[in-house]
């Protein structure tokens, strides 16, 4: 167990350091708003199917 938490804390440390030029950072930034703005859309369309039935 100990040796998974060293290897993760490591991979966490390790990924942290990765520079990303910052159109990269912005797409991933846009794409992620996007996804979550359709989950809430998927989710109220859901709510409105339930209230109408």
């Amino acid at each position: 167990m100990e040796r998974v938490q060293h290897m993760t804390k490591t991979a966490i440390r390790r990924a942290s350091h990765i520079e990303m030029n910052p159109q990269t950072k912005r797409n991933l930034q846009e794409l992620f708003v996007n996804f979550t703005l359709i989950l809430i859309c998927l989710l109220l369309i859901y709510i409105i199917v339930l209230l109408s039935s």
